[in-house]
């Protein structure tokens, strides 16, 4: 599949130009797409600029509110229930973060959970933002129905991811970001857009047989991660983000829209941050020392790899799938910009 280079800061002015055509004030257009170009720089294709064809489609169709009224249904301090006033995902969750960061601060511990948002896109990019802040961030949000419970040929679970990242004193900070199925849904659509297949076991098609179609996989339902236990956590995330903010969970995720769920953790509280960082340091020291199998050059710590091409991205352009940016001309033209 060919590529073509694309400056990110030209790639975000694009984006943005096409969300303020729909309506999206000129900050919020910002967010989103930052937030996107954000996943591209990291590697994570399947949730950037891939994704803005859909969200245009739905803000067209009026399923996404492009100018919410985000606002504050429930406080009790460091707990916290927002409403995103059906936003765009990525607007409502970073209002949501910025008063979790906040309030983490203030209380050493908070919770807020977000109902009537949509899809945010990666979940590092918020707990990333709570780490910049001296704080253990943790982040879920539910997906739409693309997994079966286990024993069951009935779609009626998302393969809702969870992020979660740590301070430390090297360039990057440690960044779980993963979704409970084996591969996020998002692969499938880049795997499509390249007209390539998947591996077995990735997915199932619509009649629950294994398939290498990421078409038919995308019709069937995403295969969880260690079996029964992806299913399990997959069912938690969904009662903190979905049944916790009082939005939409389980069956209720087949229509447009999503909740969110952000916790940050003040070290501090527990112990200083030097002593913390040092820990982590020999944490990340004996990791990085484990002993290799053959084959392997080096042992990676999780979010290392993604500040790497973050930061060579920054620096040479982040390589788009021609049809990617052939769908990104395809929109503009459709929305008359020039």
């Amino acid at each position: 599949m060919s590529t073509v280079k694309v400056s990110p800061g030209s790639l975000r002015v694009r984006i943005a130009r096409i969300f303020g055509q729909l309506g999206v004030p000129d900050n919020d257009a910002l967010i989103a797409s930052g937030h996107l170009v954000e996943a591209d720089l990291r590697g994570v294709h399947s949730h950037g600029v891939i994704r803005v064809p859909n969200y245009v489609k739905e803000l067209r169709a009026g399923l996404i509110n492009p100018r919410p009224t985000i606002s504050i249904v429930s406080d009790h301090g460091g707990q916290v229930v927002v409403d995103g006033d059906n936003a765009l995902g990525q607007v409502a969750a970073n209002h949501a973060n910025e008063i979790a960061i906040e309030r983490g601060r203030t209380h050493g511990m908070a919770a807020v959970a977000l109902r009537h948002s949509n899809h945010c896109g990666t979940m590092a990019y918020y707990t990333t933002r709570a780490v910049s802040h001296g704080l253990i961030g943790i982040a879920t949000t539910n997906a739409g129905i693309n997994m079966t419970p286990s024993g069951s040929s009935q779609k009626l679970v998302g393969n809702n991811p969870i992020s979660i990242a740590v301070p430390s004193t090297r360039i990057w900070p440690l960044v779980l970001d993963m979704a409970t199925s084996l591969v996020a849904g998002g692969k499938l659509d880049v795997a499509r857009s390249r007209g390539e297949s998947i591996p077995i076991g990735w997915a199932r098609d619509a009649e629950g047989q294994p398939t290498t179609d990421p078409a038919l996989g995308r019709a069937g339902s995403l295969e969880p991660m260690g079996g029964p236990k992806g299913y399990g956590l997959a069912v938690i995330l969904d009662i903190l983000a979905g049944v916790l903010s009082g939005g939409r969970f389980g069956a209720g995720l087949g229509a447009p829209g999503s909740a969110q769920f952000f916790l940050t953790l003040d070290v501090t509280r527990f112990m200083p941050l030097d002593a913390f960082l040092e820990r982590i340091d020999e944490l990340i020291d004996q990791l990085h020392a484990a002993t290799l199998i053959d084959g392997v050059e080096r042992v990676y710590i999780a979010g290392e790899i993604e500040y790497g091409l973050q930061e060579a991205r920054d620096r040479d352009g982040i390589p788009l799938d021609v049809p990617v940016v052939e769908a990104l001309d395809r929109v503009e033209a459709e929305l008359g910009i020039g």
